[in-house]
């Protein structure tokens, strides 16, 4: 294995990236992900600043993206902040394996929504296929519901694209680089959130 070689890729990726241009796939136009990714972040931050929460879901390597972020949140980020309202959906391995066993593996998601968000509330579903059904049925009960969805994913689908309401797409069809770019801009959100969040005045923090 050529580890220069799998560095390239992700050299690759980051800087399409920070190119921050609009994509056309298969027959979709995909925003321009810093972009999405800012007007994301001030959704956010008005969800919080308005008593509402954060909920972030995943699979796989994905699910681990949304723990680690909720956590970031929580606890806290760049500085000693307060804790805001974030919830990981895909932690909770009692509600899963309830659902899962008794209903179907794809409302894993939908259904802890139902229970527990409220309008106003953000979604933020990380998928890097862009076509995970446990993904895609929570972001119908979302838009039932009337929560703010926000979808990270790539360039590999564009399914989740008619339930959101921000779409931020990694430049790549290669799952390791869509999670590194989601790990980054994850990291974005988050300093956004925490910086808006403790400032008394507004910024332009991107």
């Amino acid at each position: 294995m050529n580890f220069v070689d799998k560095l390239v890729n992700t050299q690759r990726m980051l800087s399409d990236l920070f190119m921050n241009k609009e994509e056309n796939f298969a027959s979709n136009n995909i925003p321009a992900p810093i972009t999405e990714l800012k007007r994301a972040s001030e959704a956010c931050v008005t969800a919080l600043r308005n008593g509402n929460k954060i909920f972030f879901m995943g699979n796989g390597g994905s699910a681990a993206e949304a723990q680690h972020l909720s956590a970031e949140l929580i606890g806290h980020f760049m500085s000693q902040s307060k804790p805001y309202a974030a919830i990981a959906l895909n932690t909770d391995t009692s509600a899963l394996t309830a659902i899962g066993n008794d209903y179907n593996f794809n409302e894993i998601f939908s259904r802890q929504l139902s229970a527990l968000a409220k309008s106003g509330d953000i979604a933020i579903y990380l998928s890097t296929s862009g076509k995970s059904e446990n993904i895609l049925e929570a972001m119908k009960i979302g838009r039932t519901l009337g929560l703010v969805n926000i979808a990270f994913t790539g360039l590999k689908t564009t399914w989740m694209k008619q339930f959101s309401d921000y779409y931020i797409a990694v430049p790549s069809s290669r799952t390791p680089q869509i999670q590194e770019g989601h790990l980054i801009l994850g990291h974005l959100l988050c300093e956004y959130i925490e910086n808006e969040m403790e400032s008394t005045t507004v910024n332009d923090n991107f």
